[in-house]
């Protein structure tokens, strides 16, 4: 009898929102945004180039999402790769939860195998009368309030001896209020994690993010702007184009500035969890230092933090940010108080990041391609599933196209896991695009790369381990977040090419 096809998703599935294109926190899909893309990479954990394979979404264990049915095919798998595949569903009615998602792969020579891993899944909603975003899942509900935004570019003070001034770049969160009720009120110093997996700090990123998505959409729509997370604009090194980001208008293209703007709401929102650490967040740290009487329960708690800019918020830069904040617990018979001031630095990072491109190409026949190496602090490069990585490809009149990344060793990438993202555009392809909105392939193209880092804890690891790893962080991003008010966000190109 033949063995099972050794293809297989080894770590979570995550979620990927297809307006703005971005990864949300840790992978964590949220009902509030009813369309979602359930991804994932599928490894061949053999040491065999695997042939004819096809991938599919089997089953999902909420009816309330609904999945789009699609069937991958491969007419070859190096032995070792991982290949990024993703499903279109509908989670509007999704439940709070962690069900169970069931892919199947099959290849010429083996039997169909399963494998089975949960996706969490949470439901934001916002309450205008109280100003408080409220998060749900099924260890209890985490409120945020009190979202204090930047002012003159740095924190509500400014920096030191420097004037407060009028400031039309991105609104960066410098502190909040979050208040977690477990459900039910549990004995002991440590009440369980959210899903059983990340820290409070990362439900929270995820309000901030949503909030921020659905602005964005919204702004897209033509139906106002949003200032959660970002608020202003950005500007392409090109002085020609300027894409407003507080109003992210799809003309540039679909996946442009609605792109660009989800980067920012990420990298700008990404401050919260930097602030409050990975090793542990204050509602842990707080929980540790306030144990409570024996008999007494444990019916809420809230942080209050804020923090101060000492670094403007570079993507995969070691940023630092001096936070203080303030826990509470509130028990069956007390209340108990920790507060901590300290220095926190960004450890989502990379040395460098590496942007290859050709300096031309024919515009008949010819093919734009881009090549993206992400280095580690220790110089060591991500490799295949470590990110998700895209780039946008912009024409030379402004309109983007988005062509994803992959380490895979499959169509414009030459070799599997060794560090370098590739993708490519038909020049073909973006001609019948371009041509009914009056422009064409020829002039310069200018190419900007993104990488966001992927939680890639095994399932199974213990809670207070699997929580000291987050996903989602943009490791490398062409699009940055200063504190000059005359380019606050900008948008810089890592490579062009012309089209003769």
């Amino acid at each position: 009898m033949a063995a099972a096809t050794p293809m297989a998703v080894l770590t979570r599935p995550f979620a990927i929102e297809p307006v703005t294109n971005v990864m949300l926190p840790d992978g964590i899909f949220d009902n509030a945004l009813y369309k979602l893309r359930i991804a994932g990479h599928y490894t061949n954990t053999s040491g065999a180039d695997l042939t004819n394979v096809t991938l599919y979404l089997e089953s999902i264990g909420d009816p309330g999402i609904v999945v789009t049915a699609q069937t991958y095919t491969f007419p070859k798998i190096p032995a070792g790769a991982s290949v990024l595949v993703s499903w279109a569903a509908d989670f509007q009615h999704a439940t709070p939860g962690k069900p169970m998602v069931s892919f199947v792969a099959r290849a010429d020579g083996y039997t169909p195998a399963r494998t089975i891993r949960q996706i969490f899944v949470s439901q934001t909603r916002y309450d205008a009368a109280t100003k408080t975003y409220s998060c749900t899942i099924p260890e209890g509900r985490l409120d945020v309030s009190g979202i204090k935004p930047t002012e003159g570019g740095w924190s509500p003070e400014g920096p030191p001896g420097e004037n407060k001034r009028p400031w039309n770049g991105p609104y960066v969160p410098t502190g909040l209020t979050m208040v977690w009720h477990p459900n039910p009120a549990y004995a002991g110093t440590h009440g369980e994690l959210p899903f059983a997996d990340p820290w409070w700090k990362v439900i929270a990123l995820i309000v901030l993010i949503v909030a921020a998505i659905v602005g964005i959409i919204a702004a897209a729509l033509g139906q106002g702007t949003f200032n959660v997370g970002i608020s202003g604009e950005f500007d392409e090194t090109d002085p020609g184009l300027v894409t407003k980001c507080c109003k992210p208008k799809p003309d540039g293209g679909v996946k442009g500035a609605t792109t660009v703007a989800g980067v920012c709401g990420v990298i700008a929102s990404g401050a919260l969890a930097v602030a409050c650490a990975d090793e542990a967040d204050p509602h842990w740290r707080g929980q540790q230092a306030t144990p409570p009487a024996p008999g007494e329960l444990t019916k809420a708690e809230r942080v209050r933090a804020s923090w101060q800019f000492l670094d403007e918020p570079w993507a995969g830069r070691p940023y630092r940010t001096k936070v203080q904040w303030a826990y509470e617990r509130m028990t069956t018979g007390a209340t108990y108080h920790h507060a901590v001031s300290e220095q926190q630095t960004n450890i989502h990072v990379t040395k460098e990041v590496i942007v290859t491109t050709p300096a031309t190409v024919s515009g008949s026949g010819g093919t734009l391609w881009v090549e993206a190496g992400f280095l580690r602090p220790d110089g060591k490069p991500f490799t295949g599933p470590d990110l998700y990585s895209f780039a946008l490809f912009q024409a030379p009149k402004g309109f983007m196209f988005l062509v994803p990344l992959t380490d895979d060793g499959i169509g414009y990438d030459r070799i599997a896991n060794d560090g370098t993202y590739t993708g490519g555009l038909p020049l073909e392809q973006a001609a019948r695009i371009l041509k009914p909105l009056g422009q064409d392939v020829y002039g310069v193209w200018r190419v900007f790369v993104f990488g966001q880092d992927v939680n890639r804890v095994a399932p199974g690891t213990p809670p207070e381990i699997a929580a000291q790893t987050i996903g989602g962080f943009f490791v490398g991003s062409a699009v940055q977040i200063t504190f000059d008010p005359n380019l606050p966000c900008p948008l810089e190109a890592q490579g062009s090419i012309k089209v003769v």
